[in-house]
């Protein structure tokens, strides 16, 4: 008799110990508004995904409505790595993403400035889809990002490009403080002059090389509906994919994907460096990057004979070099792009590199 007490109580606590099942989602069950809306807003990351992958499939206009402000007092899991939790999390961020993304949603700038650290492909194509009026000042503070993360470069590059069709009168930071955007742009530029100094005229080049490739996929989580998210590449083949920016033919395209089959590719977007930045002057300026005077690197050669008629060339390239940089501050100028209070100092930067390869050097 005594082990009948104890035998009924030993069974209900361990029934109490047994986890809570996952209620069971197919894309199949016929979900109204109201649980929907509970799922949405209920804090469980993956029945958040669920919610959202209703809502795109379904065309769910109210749903869809209510997913900004959820964004936007959302706070960010990382776009890489964490525990359990956070990875869950960033599978329903990317999932709420998706559907506003596919079912052509505009969110408002506080909403993109959220997702925007963490989601830097997500928050390009949807700051895209509003009128420069509403991005503009969003988009100068996106240029901030050139040295920072890569996340901070991508978006610097591609909130260059977008201010680039119209510049108007945004603002951005460069190293003389507050500048017009394009006078920024021009303070930032940078030109590479390699003199070398030989016994005879030789050719000099660049020889580089590069590794891409696909990431390792794995198996959809257990429970979850299949989550979508985003990446963004250049000048890519795939002519269909959506545009995120265009200038003058230079292309940056997104792709979407299953999140638990990622793609590799070998035309990552690059940063904001001396190279995009010659892009976008030339654009201004109406010509090709080849048309350009000048190019982000040049390679010249000085033949030796004496030290008199070396440092004379020297002298000579290297003035030329900052005449053709003058003159294109001078050229956008007379193009209405700059202020006059912005051209009287204002230039790229020419750095120059002597290597000498005379051995031994008659320089030294």
């Amino acid at each position: 008799m005594k082990c009948s007490w104890f035998t009924p109580l030993f069974l209900f606590a361990m029934a109490g110990a047994l986890p809570a099942q996952e209620q069971i989602i197919t894309p199949e069950m016929r979900v109204d508004y109201d649980t929907l809306h509970q799922w949405l807003h209920g804090g469980d990351p993956r029945l958040i995904a669920w919610a959202a992958d209703f809502a795109r499939r379904g065309h769910d206009a109210q749903l869809l409505a209510e997913m900004p402000a959820l964004l936007e007092h959302w706070t960010m899991p990382p776009l890489y790595g964490g525990d359990e939790a956070q990875q869950a999390e960033r599978r329903a961020v990317q999932a709420v993403l998706d559907a506003l993304i596919q079912e052509n949603a505009k969110l408002p700038i506080p909403a993109i400035d959220t997702v925007a650290p963490a989601f830097p492909a997500q928050a390009a194509i949807l700051i895209g889809r509003l009128p420069l009026s509403e991005s503009r000042v969003t988009l100068g503070d996106w240029t901030y990002g050139e040295t920072g993360s890569w996340r901070g470069r991508l978006l610097a590059r591609i909130a260059s490009m977008m201010l680039a069709k119209d510049p108007g009168n945004s603002l951005s930071y460069g190293e003389h403080g507050m500048l017009g955007f394009v006078a920024s742009v021009i303070s930032a530029s940078e030109e590479d002059l390699y003199i070398a100094v030989s016994p005879s005229m030789v050719s000099h080049g660049n020889i580089g090389s590069g590794v891409c490739g696909d990431y390792v996929g794995h198996k959809l989580t257990p429970g979850w509906p299949q989550v979508y998210t985003y990446d963004l590449v250049e000048d890519d083949a795939q002519v269909s994919a959506p545009v995120v920016v265009d200038l003058d033919g230079d292309r940056i395209i997104s792709r979407r994907f299953e999140e638990n089959n990622p793609w590799g590719s070998c035309n990552g977007v690059r940063g904001l460096d001396r190279s995009t930045r010659h892009k976008i002057i030339a654009y201004w300026l109406g010509v090709s990057e080849k048309e350009m005077s000048w190019q982000p690197v040049e390679n010249v050669t000085i033949v030796w004979t004496d030290k008199a008629a070396y440092q004379l060339q020297l002298g000579e390239i290297v003035e030329a070099q900052r005449k053709k940089l003058r003159a294109t501050v001078e050229a956008l100028r007379q193009r209405g792009l700059l202020r006059e209070s912005e051209t009287a100092d204002l230039s790229p930067r020419l750095y120059v590199t002597v290597q000498c390869e005379i051995i031994p050097c008659p320089l030294e």
